[in-house]
């Protein structure tokens, strides 16, 4: 039993039930918040070490240099910018393939914690385009024993937004619930890829219909289609198999990330329920975005809009304490997914959205079919969130 975790199995079943109490105790959700903390770390014993800030970038492969080829690592990015520090024990030459990136994205140095210049410089740096538009290899050769920081984003990723909306303005896709539409995602995929404006999607879960491992595995190549990345966290169908079998490929179930000041929360809600400890996440994300606009993703909508089908959290009490506490952190705008339909709404005046189009089974008789959302972003506004049919 870890330090200061609440009590599991046969002994939460007991406690409950001498109480009277519903086995409350149980946190379905714990191991995969806890396993999140471990992701964007990697070591080499007495070769190199790799963290990324915050886990927005998984570190699926690592192997140290030898006399005729660089160090090489694969980073699979969870957010449109990361930065992580690189730390070789020799001088040596590394190769880092950073996957599911913008396409206009490039790695920069960046000074040291102490302000002082790192050794290598940006122009160190050779970039090689990849296979696809989002995949790029960048190569530098390391000092020896001295922490690198660099950062991979797109040149716009920093952009404030105006208050008055004389910004540039941006798009991002909204989809989810793909499930046995599988094979044939790629036609959204192609759909998405007619619009150069979006600069990336981003996916309530559900991506599975049975979390199988030849399920992943097409997954990836169907992504290998879409020219912008993919951004997740999971769904229900996710939780049907390991879940680590989701956090060896893509990393966190929970990732918070800005672009061009707006914020973005992605939130586990796989089990109809958000762990306490991604409350508490959430909790600061809120705080420190709260004077931003603020977009808000999770899998369950809290509260069904519709309220006849059991689509929504398990504890009516902890979706009214989600739902107050986006409202009290001025969240701008809630995404959901599970329900294979479209539905526009409000929960606590923060307008809501359903998108479940991502082709499972639809909803019978709604007429919806395959779909995802476009979000128009102007400064620190949402200018207009539309759907874009593929049926």
């Amino acid at each position: 039993m870890r330090p200061g975790r609440a009590l599991t199995g046969i002994a939460c079943l007991v406690t409950a039930s001498a109480l009277g109490l519903t086995p409350g105790c149980f946190r379905a959700g714990e191991d995969r918040a806890l396993s999140d903390l471990d992701i964007g770390r990697a070591e080499l014993s007495g070769v190199a070490a790799i963290e990324v800030e915050d886990g927005l970038a998984h570190v699926r492969d690592m192997t140290p240099p030898s006399a005729t080829t660089p160090g090489r690592v694969l980073l699979r990015g969870a957010a449109p910018s990361f930065s992580f520090t690189l730390t070789s024990d020799t001088a040596s030459d590394w190769e880092i393939t950073a996957d599911n990136i913008m396409p206009d994205a490039l790695m920069s140095v960046l000074d040291g914690d102490a302000g002082s210049p790192s050794d290598i410089t940006d122009d160190d740096i050779a970039v090689i385009d990849g296979p696809r538009p989002t995949v790029r290899v960048f190569r530098f050769t390391a000092p020896a024993g001295v922490p690198i920081e660099l950062r991979v984003a797109p040149p716009d990723a920093e952009a404030d937004g105006d208050p008055d909306g004389s910004d540039e303005p941006w798009r991002f896709a909204v989809m989810g619930d793909v499930q046995s539409a599988m094979p044939e995602v790629h036609e959204v995929f192609e759909r998405i890829n007619l619009d150069p404006t979006i600069r990336f999607v981003v996916s309530t879960g559900d991506i599975t219909e049975s979390a199988g491992i030849g399920e992943y595995s097409l997954w990836e190549q169907q992504l290998s289609r879409l020219d912008v990345p993919y951004f997740s966290t999971i769904g229900n169908h996710e939780l049907m198999g390991p879940h680590q079998r989701w956090s060896e490929r893509f990393g966190r179930f929970n990732v918070h990330f800005r672009f061009r000041g707006a914020a973005f929360s992605l939130v586990d809600s796989g089990d109809a329920s958000v762990d306490p400890l991604v409350f508490d996440w959430l909790d600061e994300w809120l705080q420190a975005a709260r004077d931003d606009v603020h977009f808000f993703f999770t899998h369950f909508p809290p509260i069904d809009p519709v309220g006849t089908r059991g689509g929504s959290f398990r504890s009516a009490t902890e979706a009214h304490k989600l739902v107050a506490a986006l409202a009290v952190g001025r969240v701008d705008v809630t995404f959901y997914g599970h329900i294979h339909s479209y539905y526009a709404y409000a929960n606590a005046g923060i307008p809501a959205y359903i998108s479940g189009g991502g082709g499972a089974i639809p909803e019978r008789w709604d007429g919806i079919g395959r779909h995802f959302l476009t979000v128009d972003v102007v400064g620190q506004r949402v200018e207009n969130v539309a759907v874009v049919r593929v049926d």
